[in-house]
């Protein structure tokens, strides 16, 4: 089923009744800005010429916001979950989070701009749906209550206690079990694994109260600037990914020597816990 039909059916599986014929002509695109934890939904509502009246830009913005849930549904379902599931996967698993992110279309939505195009044939909306925080569209997909244990490494290993951890993962790494190199894919909720693929961290690793703030890891193409202290703090662990995994080329291994300095200090499990990870990758024009 193409995208058109996608959102066809979700909107009138959620919505019956509620497509316009203007409705199938618009022009609809998204965006997800992961260094901010944003889905950013583009809408142009088409105006007939010989229509456009001073209400024209109020009903057309009115039919958007009608249409908003079904927009965002068929935006949202393609984004990366994990390292083989995207979120219309965790749907397609648990039906219940259909309406539980619908609903979050409708309460968190924040619209940026509302325009008409310089012809007059357009009603052009940008709305910006945040990941986290109160009314964060990840929140409903959080389904643990409490951190599963993480390994405890015992023996002496010369470490510290680290504020954060940023991992270093531009251009294309090699790919574990495929014979191939590929560049990381943000997720929702990548994993961490050292190079014998031992696991570091997952998402039941991890504080729900931290899931719901700021999420399991923060992505930028450059950690210059104070945008990330908050996160990751004045003393961070930083290395570099040795390479990626997963079908959807989200998981990184991380070296064995960074992992054993996390995991024989209670300090840095719990930071890691906290979600105090800050992965590097290439930007998104290159």
């Amino acid at each position: 089923m193409n995208r058109v039909g996608i959102f066809l059916f979700l909107l009138l599986w959620s919505f019956p009744g509620l497509l316009s014929a203007q409705a199938e002509d618009m022009r609809v695109s998204e965006r997800v800005d992961w260094e901010r934890g944003t889905l950013i939904l583009e809408v142009g509502f088409p105006i007939e010429p010989k229509q456009f009246e001073p209400d024209s830009r109020f009903e057309a913005e009115r039919e958007i916001e009608r249409l908003l849930p079904g927009l965002f549904m068929e935006s949202v379902v393609g984004i990366p979950f994990d390292s083989h599931r995207t979120i219309g996967d965790r749907i397609k698993e648990d039906p219940s989070l259909f309406q539980a992110l619908g609903n979050t279309a409708i309460t968190s939505a924040s619209k940026r701009y509302s325009r008409i195009r310089e012809d007059l044939l357009e009603v052009q909306v940008q709305y910006r749906f945040p990941f986290y925080g109160q009314g964060g569209f990840v929140v409903p997909l959080i389904a643990h209550s409490r951190p599963y244990p993480m390994e405890r490494k015992l023996g002496f290993v010369p470490t510290r206690n680290f504020s954060g951890l940023v991992i270093y993962a531009k251009g294309e790494l090699p790919a574990h079990g495929k014979d191939a190199r590929e560049a990381v894919r943000p997720a929702v909720f990548p994993k961490l694994y050292d190079e014998d693929m031992n696991l570091l961290l997952s998402v039941q690793m991890c504080d729900p109260a931290y899931l719901e703030k700021w999420g399991m890891a923060a992505y930028t193409d450059s950690e210059a600037g104070s945008a990330f202290l908050e996160r990751i703090g004045a003393v961070p662990l930083r290395t570099v990914a040795r390479g990626v995994f997963g079908i959807n080329s989200t998981d990184l291994l991380l070296p064995s020597d960074a992992v054993q300095r996390l995991l024989v200090r209670e300090a840095n499990q719990t930071m890691l816990r906290q979600g105090r990870v800050l992965i590097v990758i290439d930007s998104e024009e290159d």
